[in-house]
């Protein structure tokens, strides 16, 4: 390795072989990465969501509260999955520890999400807007959206790490 001088601007150990391994990324690297990993998995689930409870409204005749919970359940897992692949790839939480973690940050997610969800569901017809299967999907919109910020912040700190 070349001598180091003040001057030079690498750490004091740049260059030198890690023994744990290759090193992860910077924190801000990483959130820069995490953030639009999150958001695709996000709409990846969104549309598996979004799907299931047309599905169910449509074609079981399930009511919009009663086909909602299958498409939650399905995208969470789901985004589980993809979450622990992709976005926080370089957790170290055992599976089963994180995914109990996971369901428990989704569970509060599913609160503030379903809370948006039926608040849709009650105030459209005031706004003229009949509650037909078609819009749903717009509905889960909004429920995912108002929960997407307290999802991201309890996966990263507490579910992944």
């Amino acid at each position: 390795m070349p001598e180091r001088t003040d001057a030079d601007p690498r750490p004091a150990d740049a260059g030198a072989p890690s023994v744990s391994g290759p090193r992860s990324p910077a924190p801000a690297a990483r959130l820069a990465f995490q953030i639009p990993a999150f958001a695709v998995v996000g709409l990846f689930g969104f549309v598996v969501d979004a799907a299931v409870t047309y599905l169910g409204a449509k074609h079981l005749g399930l009511s919009p509260e009663l086909a909602r919970p299958p498409g939650f359940v399905i995208a969470t897992i789901a985004n589980f999955l993809l979450n622990r692949a992709i976005t926080f790839r370089h957790s170290d939480a055992p599976l089963a520890q994180a995914f109990l973690r996971y369901c428990a940050v989704a569970s509060a997610g599913l609160v503030v999400n379903y809370a948006a969800y039926s608040v849709c569901v009650a105030l459209s017809p005031r706004f003229g807007l009949a509650v037909t299967p078609g819009v749903l999907p717009l509905f889960v919109a909004v429920g995912a959206g108002a929960a997407m910020v307290v999802t991201f912040l309890g996966f990263r700190q507490f579910a992944f790490r």
